[in-house]
């Protein structure tokens, strides 16, 4: 498959060039994976900015991270639970990430990364064993280990491969979801740029005609930031919460069943 950043090149090319192929022509550091480094140094450099003075009446960069994490530590506990906290970091790190990579490919000379489905599948698997170390630690083994059994016990040899199945179709979903979504609007904002282009010698006004693409783009990577970052949370909830919370939370905070004797 012929790369788009082949075609229109990128800032970027130079750097990726410098690491050479390897096994039978796979390449392990491409512009996606320079541009992801570059993602992370400009996060951590904006990080740095907002927290290095911090001040108890915040303001400016610092005030714009302080929303941000109540922001993340307010939906962890609506999504998730009480406790739901400790999440936040990853949850909200996994958001944040996502958004800028997949803006990154408005800004002339620059692609982005979740075109690529190494990016996305690495992005996923990350969430894939977070959800199945954060169920051990929250239910212990076996706990864990009795979500794949399921109800009825002795219907454990279905439960087990259905409950298997799902797992692995969650990294998959998430993974192939934001890659296609992404590929396929930078491909019709490159295709659409171009076709501009090639109208430039019958008409002597430049029409962007790529102005439309780069407007969904615009709703459409914070759209896909936001459904992997709800979907992730919804993971962790199901593997960290129990079959008595599953049922509570069926019913609802304040439904709870009473007690025969406050019946009666």
């Amino acid at each position: 498959m012929t790369r788009v950043h082949d075609e229109h090149g990128s800032w970027l090319k130079p750097i990726a060039d410098l690491f050479p192929e390897s096994w039978h022509g796979f390449v392990f550091v491409d512009l996606y994976v320079v541009t992801t480094w570059l993602v992370i140094v400009l996060l951590t450099v904006l990080a740095w900015l907002g927290t290095r003075r911090r001040r108890r009446i915040p303001r400016g960069l610092q005030t714009l991270w302080e929303i941000y994490v109540q922001f993340v530590l307010g939906f962890c506990r609506e999504q998730i639970g009480p406790g739901a906290e400790k999440y936040a970091p990853l949850l909200g790190t996994l958001f944040l990430y996502i958004l800028v990579m997949n803006l990154f490919g408005l800004i002339p000379g620059f692609v982005a990364p979740t075109m690529s489905l190494n990016t996305t599948a690495g992005l996923a698997l990350s969430v894939f064993l977070a959800v199945q170390y954060f169920g051990i630690v929250e239910l212990g083994l076996f706990g864990y280990l009795m979500h794949f059994v399921g109800e009825p016990w002795w219907l454990f040899p279905i439960n087990i491969l259905v409950h298997v199945i799902g797992e692995i179709a969650k990294p998959l979903s998430l993974a192939v979801r934001l890659f296609g979504n992404m590929f396929g609007e930078e491909t019709a904002i490159f295709r659409m740029a171009a076709l501009g282009a090639a109208l430039l010698p019958f008409v002597p006004i430049p029409i962007p005609v790529q102005i439309i693409n780069v407007l969904l783009h615009l709703i459409i990577g914070p759209i896909q930031a936001f459904i992997f970052f709800i979907l992730s949370a919804a993971y962790i909830q199901m593997a960290t919460t129990g079959p008595v919370e599953h049922e509570e939370h069926e019913v609802g905070p304040g439904h709870r069943a009473q007690p025969q004797t406050e019946a009666a």
